[in-house]
């Protein structure tokens, strides 16, 4: 079953499109460049839509082979912005993953990170996998701190 469109928040030019999917309580980050100067911009940006619209999950699309954000920047992402997330009531981080290995060991250590924290993290090869587990998140049924997967 392929995923309803999302409702549009903002465009931030060759670095992220989100969208919002209020049934599964989720905002979705499009990602086209990690690597941009206004990466920061966006997560703060799209933790304060999470906030103001009640979404529980934040999905890191990442199909569009986006590279890495910068050591800088992931080391932002470890010391503040999983923090700052939860703050606004993003419990879960669910990466969908392209073609991109390099995308992918980046993913690796944010949700390392983010589970540490508490977040809910899971790793997804399409966006109808990540929007189940945002459905599980939304409903309670996926524990903070831990994995989640899918139903098969």
């Amino acid at each position: 079953m392929a995923a309803a469109a999302g409702t549009h928040l903002f465009t931030i030019e060759r670095t992220i499109k989100v969208l919002h999917y209020p049934a599964q309580k989720a905002l979705v980050g499009e990602w086209e460049s990690l690597c941009t100067p206004q990466f920061r911009e966006a997560l703060l940006r799209s933790m304060d839509e999470a906030y103001r619209l009640g979404a529980k999950s934040w999905i890191v699309d990442l199909t569009r082979d986006p590279g890495v954000p910068t050591q800088d920047d992931l080391k932002w992402v470890e010391t503040f912005n999983v923090g700052n997330a939860l703050r606004k009531g993003v419990t879960a981080c669910i990466n969908v993953h392209g073609a991109s290995a390099l995308a992918k060991m980046g993913a690796r250590r944010w949700t390392k990170s983010a589970s540490e924290q508490g977040m809910v993290t899971a790793d997804c090869a399409t966006l109808d996998e990540a929007l189940e587990i945002a459905a599980q998140v939304a409903n309670g049924v996926a524990a903070q701190g831990h994995s989640a997967s899918p139903r098969p």
